[in-house]
């Protein structure tokens, strides 16, 4: 074996360690995020059912169904490097090539996202597996809003907005003191995400519910129905 091989082993075996552990960082983040909004929605489904929930059965429904969250979590993580590598794809391309790859990477990730609206309902309601609940999220998704959708809600500008708004309290008390800014800008963000997150959770049930056909407590219908609309022609 020459010099230049062991060289390139070597620089394999100590760059492949940390894109490994990025990977099970990001599935371990995932996993987390999947299994607590699981949690959430089947609270938020037992509550818009008639139900009296609390924290202990929303995590209880959750665990049942740990061996779906699991593999939904393996697929999401793997999705999320793949609209990465897409989006890193461009970055050698020029100027143009790299907003031609982001366009792409965002319609990609758009239509995914669209495809995948129901899953972690499906999968806490119907007890089904990962990629049967996507096809049948695509399709109830279709069937309820049509194939060619506008969002009329976006939570992600609150979390946009929730985050503008936490920096620019951090920066004020950074003023005063660096750390305690820091902390306090933190915090913020931490709890408005956390309830942007919360009521998205709700809505996605009442949707859910909605599309199945059902009145959801608490929610009017033409909210839900409006809630996604077909697209208008361009004149």
């Amino acid at each position: 074996m020459g010099l230049l091989e062991l060289v390139n082993q070597e620089n394999a075996t100590e760059e492949n360690p940390p894109i490994f552990l990025l990977a099970i960082l990001i599935f371990g983040a995932n996993f987390i995020i999947v299994f607590f909004n699981s949690a959430l929605i089947s609270a938020a489904l037992e509550r818009l059912r008639g139900g009296d929930p609390n924290i202990s059965s929303g995590l209880s429904h959750a665990f049942k169904h740990i061996h779906h969250i699991f593999l939904w979590s393996i697929i999401v993580t793997i999705m999320a490097l793949i609209f990465a590598a897409i989006r890193a794809s461009g970055r050698n391309r020029g100027m143009m090539g790299q907003i031609i790859t982001e366009i792409f990477a965002s319609l990609l990730q758009a239509g995914w996202a669209m495809m995948t609206f129901f899953v972690v309902p499906i999968i806490v309601s119907e007890n089904i597996s990962p990629l049967t609940a996507i096809k049948r999220s695509s399709g109830l998704f279709k069937q309820t809003w049509g194939n060619q959708v506008a969002a009329n809600f976006g939570f992600g500008i609150f979390q946009i907005l929730a985050l503008l708004i936490s920096g620019a309290i951090g920066w004020f008390f950074g003023i005063i003191n660096p750390t305690f800014g820091l902390i306090i800008g933190i915090l913020f963000a931490t709890i408005s995400v956390s309830i942007i997150y919360t009521l998205e959770g709700i809505y996605k049930a009442a949707l859910y519910e909605f599309a199945l056909g059902e009145k959801p407590l608490e929610f009017e219908s033409q909210d839900l129905r409006s809630a996604y609309r077909a697209k208008t022609a361009m004149a």
